[in-house]
């Protein structure tokens, strides 16, 4: 997440010796040593607030279950659901409830269907304080831990969480995360988080819009990581509490940057639902490997680069094409949907006027251009099936490179070729197999920067059409039996 990567920006900044005490800060928690103790099952749970009672409109689809394929998420309803997604990491601890409101009903309008939250603060997940206190001073915990529920926060983060579910938002909530624990988050044995768990999820088991997250910028302290860390195995056991009150809906776990998947920790990897990708690199390669690996998971977008943020100075400013990459790199790579976050994660003065950037605006855009296809059909085409010339120069390994300095055409279509995407994010000429499409297929070129389509005629070789609405060279082809939004 953006704090604890803010504090690489800090060690270049202020030095090492700064750095160095900033980064301890932001991570020494997760090196906490949590002694095995009994589990005592969760207290009493504090009831939700009245206020906790608007409808849900039936109409409303959350993120409720991975597809057996396991490639993509499924609605409550059993249909495929594309996540779009913002990154309100403070919401519960930094916004009065109008202003959560606000931001609930701005997102909804401009067609986001999920957000990550951490449920109790931290200075590095952008709460006010490392005692998890929100705006106004109301703590989570009482002072005999963290099952000693202080029942005002607990019903205003109800509230909040279920003004989520009225406006059709699904919330990737982290009850524990890699900056409260050994902070306010700092359980007595490894029965108190079990029992943390259970508690959580009772006092969730009203709300329809719940995707379990734990971990966020996590780098677990242990020589043995296939056995875990003392850490690991409190964030494992608040899951079998979860479970324990059967609750099954999809868990994963975000390790830490510059680039990570859920999977890659062997303590982590058969307990995940869904791969968590994590990358400030071209979207495409950690995607692609996530999509790749065995059994298949959801290969899940989740964070990048933040509209506003650049927390690699080295490297070019974070532009609105950038995310215009990101986005169509992890759609065209097996990715269902995805994350976006902004400067305001931590909802900084003025952040209302904010919420429609530019960039929000595109990728709202572009969301609803995919939704429109048949999008979990779509198998990426690592072996050049469909574009045999022009793709440019595929990232190969983990050697750091910007989003902006990959030249790398995606491309995915159904096992029918009813529908096709390429994604071209420099000018060029792409050889196309032709064949590999349904002969009934039309072709349109589709301006990223405006979600613009304009026929154009299927060939072999395909030109793009030189500069974009946002006068940058990035399109993206559509190849589809379908009807297409937005043609002009």
């Amino acid at each position: 997440m953006i704090a604890a990567a803010a504090a690489v920006v800090l060690v270049l900044a202020l030095g090492a010796t700064a750095g160095t005490v900033w980064w301890r800060h932001v991570h020494s928690g997760q090196g906490m040593l949590i002694p095995e103790g009994a589990y005592t099952g969760p207290e009493d749970v504090p009831p939700p607030g009245a206020s906790s009672e608007g409808a849900i409109a039936p109409e409303h689809r959350f993120v409720a279950a991975v597809d057996p394929s396991g490639r993509f998420f499924l609605d409550q309803a059993g249909d495929p659901i594309l996540v779009q997604g913002d990154s309100p990491w403070s919401l519960l601890t930094d916004v009065a409830p109008d202003d959560a409101e606000t931001y609930f009903r701005v997102r909804a309008e401009q067609g986001f269907n999920a957000a990550i939250v951490s449920l109790v603060g931290a200075e590095a997940n952008g709460a006010p304080s490392d005692d998890g206190a929100t705006y106004d001073g109301v703590l989570p915990f009482g002072d005999e831990g963290v099952l000693d529920w202080n029942p005002p926060y607990w019903d205003r983060a109800h509230d909040y969480l279920r003004m989520a579910a009225e406006r059709g938002v699904t919330v990737f909530l982290y009850p524990i995360d890699g900056w409260t624990v050994g902070h306010a988050f700092s359980p007595r044995d490894q029965g108190e988080c079990r029992a943390f768990g259970e508690q959580v999820a009772l006092w969730a088991r009203d709300l329809p819009n719940i995707v379990w997250m734990t971990g966020g910028d996590y780098f677990p302290v242990t020589n043995e990581p296939e056995e875990g860390s003392d850490v690991d195995r409190c964030m494992s056991g608040a899951l079998d509490g979860i479970r324990a009150t059967g609750d099954d809906r999809p868990f994963s776990i975000q390790l830490g940057y510059q680039k990570s998947i859920s999977s890659d920790n062997p303590y982590w990897a058969d307990r995940v639902d869904f791969d968590f990708v994590y990358t400030y690199y071209p979207t495409y390669r950690a995607v692609r490997e996530a999509y790749g690996r065995l059994p298949a998971r959801p290969a899940l977008f989740g964070e990048g680069n933040y509209d506003g943020l650049n927390l690699r100075p080295e490297t070019p400013d974070t532009t609105d094409e950038t995310l215009r990459r990101q986005y169509l790199w992890a759609v065209t790579s097996g990715s269902p949907g995805a994350f976006y976050g902004t400067a305001d994660w931590r909802f900084e003065e003025g952040w209302p006027e904010r919420l429609s950037r530019p960039g929000t605006t595109q990728l709202s855009r572009l969301a609803a251009l995919v939704a429109s296809l048949p999008w979990w059909e779509l198998v990426p085409d690592v072996d050049g099936r469909l574009v045999t010339d022009g793709a440019g120069t595929e990232v190969q390994d983990d050697t750091p490179l910007d989003v902006l300095e990959s030249d790398f055409a995606t491309a995915a279509l159904t096992a029918d070729g009813s529908t096709a995407l390429v994604y071209v994010p420099t000018a060029r000429t792409i050889g196309l197999d032709v064949g590999a499409v349904a002969p009934q297929a039309s072709a349109y070129w589709v301006d990223p920067a405006s979600a613009t389509a304009v026929p154009t005629e299927l060939s072999a070789s395909m030109t793009t059409p030189g500069r974009n609405s946002a006068g940058a060279e990035d399109w993206l082809l559509v190849v589809t039996t379908a009807e297409l939004p937005g043609v002009s």
